[in-house]
């Protein structure tokens, strides 16, 4: 009876030694916990770390993921626009646009020449413009070619 006992107790003691491994492993974040499971719902949802674009599946696999980059005392993805993730990058937008008629007479507005770059998007693609009366100029254009998707800032600088 006494070694079944002992055998007992020493089961306990190791399964407490492994609950408490467990969460000293577990990052926090003071507010709550790190989720161990996430819904299966595609829900996407895009982030940055500063350097690179990732989509994730939704808002609980990105909190795991920014639990597993802390505990590796990495930056953490913070949430961003989903254009960033469900676009294309193209060097060109008005040859991938299909060449869009940019000198239509209703679309005709003088702009500076002063460069003060946008990072631009219609949901497919994004690219650059060389500034916000050239984003007008376009945006008419396509507008005047029954194209529906119009172009819109994603950072107001380089993409």
């Amino acid at each position: 009876m006494k070694m079944a006992n002992l055998k007992l107790q020493i089961v306990a003691l190791c399964c407490a030694v492994l609950l408490t491994g467990i969460a000293a492993n577990t990052v926090s974040n003071n507010e709550e916990d790190c989720p161990s499971v996430c819904a299966a719902v595609y829900r996407p949802v895009c982030a940055t770390d500063g350097k690179i674009f990732k989509e994730f599946a939704n808002a609980c696999d990105l909190k795991v993921s920014n639990c597993r980059r802390e505990r590796s005392a990495l930056q953490k993805y913070s949430l961003t626009d989903n254009a960033w993730c469900s676009s294309e990058h193209v060097d060109n937008l008005h040859e991938k646009l299909g060449s869009v008629k940019l000198d239509r007479p209703e679309c005709f507005k003088p702009c500076t020449m002063i460069y003060e770059p946008l990072c631009v998007t219609n949901g497919k693609y994004r690219g650059l413009i060389s500034n916000l009366c050239m984003l007008e100029g376009f945006n008419c254009a396509l507008k005047a070619t029954g194209v529906s998707e119009q172009l819109r800032v994603l950072q107001p600088e380089r993409c």
